[in-house]
């Protein structure tokens, strides 16, 4: 008697569903290869980067995370919006910059500004000001469903402010750092991947206990306390590894446990915001990582905390 193949699980099932994903191959080949390229690079340019060439590179990652952000919030077919809502966040980005490179002299000039003066309040203010007033207008006059407006104006305010300030705060941290910018950098990346990979591996391991099921199913509770673990462990190797070796042991814990709370809960941020929209991934810009947004929204969350502490903690 030939033996017959099983039915294949209709479409819609819940046991299709499950196959599909079986059959999907495993994205951790691509994300290993690409992080083996690209880590090294990066840092090489974050260390030996002037602060010029740093905060142009941070330009740049703020108009692609802009881009992307709105692109998930308001579709793909308000070109416009998005389009003002990048040159916003730009404008927003560089009021803080270029107000902490640079100050006004006293016959007008531009001088460079002292180190650890912080970025001009009022020029902010004011870019922050005249970036409102331009989301209002775009859609004043660009609007389709007016229902919709209020929702991509929040978008477009949330942008400016999500991708375009919180990032500042890791230029301001490569100025005011001087000559030990890049190893603050550094060690802010460090920090944030380090508890992203110790999460990640602990989670898998023996990680039982959901942490946010609703917003991300597979991080568990064990997996966020083996990410605080690393973010501890990778302050102290910069500690005693002479990179930094005037943290004491209570500024290192001031620095990793706070920071690697805000970084873990960037990321789930970022996820909310995704599982809002029904998109997995913020873009496409770095292969088998996803988005940029994907990769740095722990960052993002936690490079106000060290730009604090270095400034007026350390």
């Amino acid at each position: 008697m030939t033996e017959q193949p099983s039915p294949s699980p209709a479409p819609g099932d819940p046991d299709a569903k499950a196959s599909d994903e079986a059959r999907k191959p495993s994205d951790l080949v691509p994300r290993v290869i690409t992080a083996v390229v690209g880590i090294p690079i990066l840092i090489g340019v974050v260390w030996a980067a002037p602060p010029w060439v740093f905060a142009v590179v941070g330009a740049l990652a703020v108009v692609i995370g802009a881009w992307e952000y709105v692109s998930m919030t308001m579709g793909t077919d308000r070109r416009v919006a998005q389009v003002v809502t990048c040159a916003s966040t730009l404008g927003v980005y560089a009021a803080m910059i270029l107000t902490n490179m640079f100050d006004l002299g006293a016959d007008g000039a531009l001088v460079e500004a002292a180190a650890g003066g912080g970025p001009s309040g009022d020029v902010l203010l004011c870019a922050l000001a005249a970036a409102v007033v331009a989301q209002f207008l775009v859609h004043l006059f660009t609007y389709r469903e007016i229902e919709e407006v209020t929702l991509h104006i929040g978008s477009g305010l949330v942008a400016m402010l999500y991708a375009g300030m919180m990032p500042g705060f890791l230029v301001l941290l490569h100025q005011d750092a001087g000559a030990a910018g890049g190893i603050w950098i550094v060690l802010t990346m460090a920090t944030v991947w380090g508890s992203d990979s110790g999460a990640y591996f602990v989670g898998r391991a023996i990680g039982k206990h959901k942490l946010a099921p609703r917003v991300s199913p597979k991080k568990s509770i064990e997996g966020a306390v083996g990410g605080l673990v690393s973010s501890i462990i990778a302050v102290f190797i910069f500690k005693y590894a002479g990179l930094l070796p005037e943290l004491t042991i209570v500024q290192v814990l001031v620095l990793a446990i706070p920071a690697n709370l805000l970084a873990q809960t960037g990321d789930l941020c970022e996820s909310i915001v995704k599982r809002a929209h029904g998109v997995k991934d913020s873009g496409v810009i770095i292969y088998g990582h996803g988005g940029l947004l994907d990769r740095i929204d722990a960052l993002l969350f936690a490079a106000p905390w060290f730009y604090f502490v270095h400034r007026f903690l350390i």
